[in-house]
């Protein structure tokens, strides 16, 4: 476990563990984060899980909730979320592409039902 943060004073605690569902290399639950232990150095996951936790405390905790009634919302908070993915190295100095970021959200998982173009520009607007 560590500690991280967001705005700058927020403190946010990251777990890591192998008990995620499958598929997924970090997840956020509240201000909690948790990343599979093979991600540890990976500072890509870790942006992306903590932008969701900046939205979690923007929203004083109604993003989740949001995101289980508004498809519009769950999309944007990805789409933010895959941008600042791709502005840090993963464990090993790469970075994930846009094109890579936009397949992930426009695929299954997501549900969102939409084109890796849309995806694309969404992550863009981020």
């Amino acid at each position: 476990m560590e500690w991280r943060s967001v705005f700058g004073i927020v403190p946010v605690p990251v777990f890591y563990t192998d008990s995620l569902p499958a598929g997924v290399g970090g997840e956020q639950r509240g201000p909690v984060v948790r990343i599979l232990p093979r991600f540890e150095h990976d500072e890509g996951i870790h942006r992306h899980e903590l932008a969701h936790v900046e939205i979690f405390w923007i929203t004083l905790g109604l993003a989740s909730f949001a995101s289980l009634f508004s498809t519009r919302f769950r999309i944007w908070n990805e789409a933010r979320a895959y941008k600042r993915q791709t502005q840090y190295p993963d464990g090993n100095d790469n970075y994930l592409s846009l094109d890579d970021a936009a397949a992930r959200l426009a695929g299954p998982r997501y549900g969102f039902h939409s084109t890796q173009d849309e995806a694309k520009r969404l992550i863009e607007e981020g």
